[in-house]
């Protein structure tokens, strides 16, 4: 099978209108682009290339910094993902396995994830593998991140897993 190369969307420009009840309805074109005004898409600075490889490198394959407002650094190829052995467990806002969060209430009067207990003996821990094949739940989270992030996009094959 060849391999399949993702295109980007070419838009027709359209001025907003309500469809039929059974028509489709059309977006306003100038109205969404002056709502993105600052987007190098709209503007066209970057090209179908360009936003590309921009994809491949700050999504794909980058560190997303929210400047502390959630998350702080997150790097896309998760190559800080844990061992599943490794996960810390238990109350006082831990998960109650690696796989799930831990269900207790902290209690009445309370919203404080550190008031909680530990989950029942045995909540969550009994692992499930995922639908189709390939190692898939057995693989700890750092083995099939670092796997999946070596990949390239344009080496992929459509229809075909690595």
């Amino acid at each position: 099978m060849p391999d399949h190369k993702q295109g980007t969307t070419e838009t027709t420009s359209t001025e907003g209108s309500i469809g039929k009840v059974d028509g489709l309805s059309t977006s306003d074109t100038n109205r969404l682009s002056s709502l993105f005004a600052g987007s190098p898409i709209h503007s066209g600075e970057m090209t179908r290339e360009q936003i590309r490889n921009f994809f491949k490198t700050a999504v794909l394959s980058g560190v997303i910094n929210d400047g502390g407002h959630t998350f702080g650094k997150h790097d896309t190829s998760f190559s800080d993902s844990p061992n599943i052995d490794d996960v810390e467990t238990g109350g006082e806002g831990l998960p109650a396995s690696p796989h799930v969060p831990n269900p207790v209430s902290p209690g009445v009067g309370s919203n404080n994830a550190a008031d909680q207990a530990a989950a029942p003996e045995g909540f969550g821990t009994k692992r499930s593998d995922v639908p189709g094949s390939g190692a898939g739940s057995k693989l700890q989270p750092s083995e099939s991140s670092s796997a999946v992030s070596a990949q390239d996009i344009d080496n992929l094959t459509y229809g075909k897993g690595s």
